[in-house]
């Protein structure tokens, strides 16, 4: 497992790891807990920092460190290499939000979604024993400099719209312990749907962040976090539009959610120097479908500058995730 070629840190590395333990938080969530003695140099950025994790094949085998060895031309390699695998030799990759990190212990948190007729990861999350095996793809701390797989870009902002479906619950969680860490001072709600009463998980208690739950009902996924949100439209201190803003909203063009990824966002240098103190903020990720009529609901008919607004298509219903 190559860390560093020619004294420089690669940024993007292969943690592997075991479960620890696993815990079933609600009907529909399940907490992995992996260890590894790699962790300690896991980068904790916090907020919405994502990773990619290999799960085993079906019968727990997982590929060497060789594998991925690297060089800091060519950090990803190993990535090319791993999609002209045979489909029976190539571990189901996802990517999934961190939850928490504890470099001390040599541990990570990861929070699965679990639904019926689960695929490769949920079917690992329903299984998960201690002892087995996974690959994390994660950033290096030794590398320095910024940490890839981060969206959450509020700039100065003082008020903040969290949005997002059950696959977005880990993601607000870790945005919201990542402001209380900070002493983030201002405003805000989020909006959370999960598929049943259950799955309301315990949230950080962030001063000036009200959250309003919804549960999926008979109408479809997204649906009730759609209509909670077109209830909460006039609420949102959505200035009226710059000439930039007017001018983005403008440029307003519709996403093809069947053919392309929906992921709209500023990075952190972008949003420093646009979003201002009273600027809103909006964070938004789930289903594509519903993410993408919550970026017309607010872009297009609501005139919001598209600087201030991530949108993440975390998943695609009736897809999966390229495996």
């Amino acid at each position: 497992m190559e860390r560093q070629a020619n004294n420089h840190p690669v940024p993007l590395i292969p943690f592997r790891v075991s479960v620890a333990r696993a815990e079933t938080l609600s009907p529909h969530f399940k907490r992995i807990v992996f260890q590894g003695p790699d962790l300690k140099i896991f980068a904790d950025a916090g907020y919405d920092e994502r990773i990619k994790i290999l799960l085993p094949l079906p019968e727990g085998s997982v590929l060497p460190p060789s594998f991925f060895e690297a060089t800091p031309e060519d950090p990803l390699a190993w990535y090319q290499k791993w999609r002209t695998l045979p489909a029976e030799s190539r571990n189901p990759m996802r990517t999934y939000t961190v939850r928490k990190v504890r470099p001390e212990s040599e541990q990570i948190d990861v929070d699965f979604v679990i639904h019926d007729h689960a695929g490769p990861a949920g079917a690992f999350a329903e299984a998960a024993k201690p002892g087995d095996q996974a690959i994390i793809i994660g950033p290096n701390a030794q590398a320095g400099g910024p940490v890839a797989g981060m969206d959450f870009h509020p700039g100065q902002s003082r008020h903040l719209l969290l949005v997002g479906d059950e696959t977005a619950v880990p993601a607000i969680a870790a945005i919201m312990d990542s402001l209380i860490r900070d002493h983030w001072q201002g405003d805000g709600v989020a909006v959370i749907e999960v598929p049943a009463e259950e799955d309301r998980l315990p949230l950080p208690e962030l001063e000036g962040i009200r959250v309003i739950w919804t549960t999926c009902d008979e109408s479809g996924h997204g649906h009730a976090l759609i209509e909670a949100m077109r209830n909460l439209l006039e609420d949102l201190p959505i200035h009226s539009p710059t000439a930039v803003a007017d001018e983005s909203s403008k440029e307003f063009t519709e996403v093809d959610i069947d053919k392309e990824l929906l992921w709209e966002t500023a990075d952190a240098t972008q949003a420093d120097a646009s979003i201002r103190a009273d600027d809103l903020y909006a964070w938004i990720a789930g289903e594509a479908a519903t993410v993408r009529e919550l970026r017309r609901m607010l872009v297009r008919d609501r005139g919001m500058d598209r600087r201030n607004v991530s949108f993440m298509g975390y998943w695609r219903q009736g897809r999966s995730e390229m495996s």
